[in-house]
């Protein structure tokens, strides 16, 4: 597996089909873009809310210019270049910080972390 994640993605749309895990890893890493996306668009969104002068983070100019070198960047490296070893989904390691972390937050829905206790009672009443 030596294809970029940008040969992968031009491979796609040109009708193509890459092997399974080329793909499986491009859609991981395209995850990961979506993710800085989403924390680029809370921090302008914060930004806005609060009337905060527009500097860097809160730029919506260079939250753009960033997400194109950021993405182009991507783009030029392969999938496991881009996943690095802390977010290698072949990774034991990994699965085993998911799985916590899955954990973490079923436990969060429900209103079960410590820091929790008596919340989730409490809005079932108010429901």
């Amino acid at each position: 597996m030596s294809r970029t994640l940008g040969e992968i993605v031009e491979a796609c749309r040109a009708g193509e089909r890459p092997e399974y895990d080329d793909l499986r890893l491009a859609v991981c890493c395209l995850d990961i873009m979506g993710t800085f996306d989403r924390q680029a668009m809370d921090k302008l969104a914060e930004a806005e809310r609060e009337a905060k002068r527009p500097f860097m983070l809160t730029s919506a100019v260079w939250q753009q210019e960033e997400r194109h070198s950021r993405l182009k960047r991507m783009l030029a490296k392969t999938p496991c270049e881009v996943l690095g070893a802390s977010y290698n989904p072949d990774d034991p390691e990994v699965q085993k910080r998911r799985a916590a972390s899955a954990r973490i937050l079923q436990a969060a829905l429900e209103g079960k972390l410590p820091t929790q206790r008596g919340t989730a009672a409490k809005g079932a009443q108010d429901a």
